[in-house]
């Protein structure tokens, strides 16, 4: 398996299907999911091996949409919506005014909503009906994007952009220059984020106000992310690659040299990867700077997936490409063309989030552990493991929320919080015991009669307990969600506020 260094710095991927693919790739479990030229969906297997085929009644280029079930939603020129289960088998097929050559987004109760070049944008329910329809006055090749609160967001020909509640109500229309054929992308806080052939980037507030406009060097047909780093990216067929604050203020500009058509897509680590018009492949820092340039030979106007379990897949001269072995998609508010690899286009859920997250650190875990490897020391002789210190009583201690060693950190791919804190924070007692060399110690929290062992690691003179082992303990409850911790023990609850883009990006080094 390839490094994530060298996984695209190879000429040889991983595996290869020949289909004639034209769409994008979305991921699922094990593989993938992509359109062919011969009117088929495909279902490719890790290996590269076609799993199943299925017909369509023509051909398509919007990018797959897999549910959280399994089951596909996919798009084609016969003016209809397919659903399929995950083993091929067709569900059902829902016919619209026009052609589909939009991505769908998935709502959170599993329905739809997909706009068609017959100027409409459309709610499908779970089971394939209309749920409504609005017309949008002219055609629509925008993706929608739904936001955290069900409002949807798309733009238009004429070079509108328009926002509908889940009710199909219309909330507010916004007229750029020319047509906006960007899909948009969403912040943390809601604010949009698209390009428009006026050969500028837009950003709107939720309810439809225009923050700020940049201009670019050309059209602006690519959708932009919004990355871990609070930065919007977005190509141009000027041949750049720009980002932006979130405030609008230019963060750097990378020439790649011939027009960028597709959304970027942010790597765990921060770098961007991009192809453009002339087949280039770029790789790209989160400081602008190049990471590399790979030559593939053919126009890439498709995004790069980037699977969960770190697979790189492209879509290049008529060849689905896998390099295994990379980092997994970063966790930003809009880290891809439809932000999931699943391409579900919507804000995710508290809950998703936090499952998307564990998901990716445990395949970006072994690539930090590399990296961050240190040169192979001479023998030493074993050191015994330190005595945790007598913390108790300390009055210097800080709570939960504040800096420092009051917060929740990762050590070896688990989150762990400090004891000091938690003792201060829940009126405990810490008493540490010795452990034995090369193993964890025990720390033992008390509370009048009540006693608590738990397995603790000291990092800079502090110890840590896991949320795992803390959560074992009689009277101890931990829930996490996207905000941070809710620790609930001997009758008291603490929340624990976290930013867990930053708890992962900045884990501190097992002790031993």
């Amino acid at each position: 398996m390839a490094s994530a260094q060298s996984a695209l710095s190879q000429q040889e991927p991983s595996w290869a299907a020949s289909i004639g693919a034209l769409s994008g790739a979305a991921s699922v479990e094990g593989g993938a999911v992509v359109l062919g030229a011969e009117r088929q969906v495909y279902r490719i297997g890790a290996a590269g091996q076609v799993q199943w085929q299925a017909p369509l009644g023509d051909i398509g280029r919007a990018f797959p949409l897999v549910r959280p079930d399994g089951s596909l939603l996919v798009a084609a020129y016969d003016d209809r919506l397919y659903a399929l289960s995950a083993a091929g088998q067709p569900l059902w097929n829902t016919r619209l005014d026009g052609d589909i050559f939009a991505s769908p987004a998935l709502l959170p109760d599993g329905s739809a909503v997909v706009a068609t070049a017959g100027g409409s944008l459309y709610r499908i329910g779970a089971s394939g009906e209309v749920l409504w329809r609005q017309p949008l006055g002219a055609p629509s090749y925008s993706s929608p994007a739904v936001g955290q609160g069900g409002q949807i967001y798309l733009g238009s020909q004429t070079g509108k952009v328009f926002a509908f509640d889940q009710a199909g109500n219309a909330l507010w229309t916004f007229q750029a220059g020319r047509s906006v054929f960007s899909s948009p992308a969403l912040d943390a806080a809601g604010n949009l984020y698209f390009g428009s052939a006026d050969r500028h980037l837009y950003s709107l507030t939720p309810q439809g106000q225009l923050r700020w406009k940049q201009a670019l060097t050309g059209f602006v047909n690519a959708s932009p992310i919004v990355t871990a780093r609070e930065q919007v990216v977005v190509g141009s067929f000027g041949g750049e690659l720009n980002a932006y604050r979130l405030d609008g203020t230019p963060a750097w500009s990378y020439p790649a040299g011939a027009a960028i058509t597709v959304a970027a897509t942010e790597l765990w680590n921060g770098d961007l990867l991009v192809g453009d018009l002339s087949g280039v492949l770029h790789r790209v820092s989160a400081a602008g700077q190049a990471v590399s340039r790979q030559d593939l030979g053919e126009r890439m106007d498709t995004p790069v997936t980037v699977a969960d379990d770190g697979t790189w897949l492209l879509v290049v001269d008529g060849q689905l490409r896998a390099y295994a072995g990379g980092w997994p998609q970063a966790a930003g508010p809009w880290s891809s063309f439809r932000n999931t690899p699943q391409g579900w286009g919507r804000t995710l859920t508290e809950t998703e989030q936090t499952a998307l997250l564990i998901r990716r650190r445990q395949t970006a875990a072994s690539l930090e552990a590399v990296q961050a490897m240190p040169p192979t020391p001479a023998p030493a002789d074993p050191v015994p493991a330190p005595v945790l210190p007598e913390l108790a009583g300390r009055p210097d201690l800080p709570a939960p929320s504040g800096t420092g060693i009051g917060q929740p950190r990762l050590i070896g791919g688990r989150v762990h919080l400090p004891l000091p804190a938690l003792a201060a924070a829940y009126g405990l007692e810490l008493r540490p015991l010795t452990g034995q060399p090369e193993q964890p110690a025990q720390a033992e929290l008390v509370q009048g009669e009540q006693r608590w062992s738990v397995p603790a690691v000291l990092v800079g003179g502090v110890p840590y307990a896991s949320i795992g082992d803390l959560g074992r303990q009689t009277g101890a409850r931990i829930i996490t969600s996207a905000q941070g911790l809710q620790v609930e023990w001997a009758g008291q609850t603490q929340f624990w506020p976290l930013d867990w883009v930053d708890l992962y990006a900045n884990p501190l080094p097992r002790p031993f």
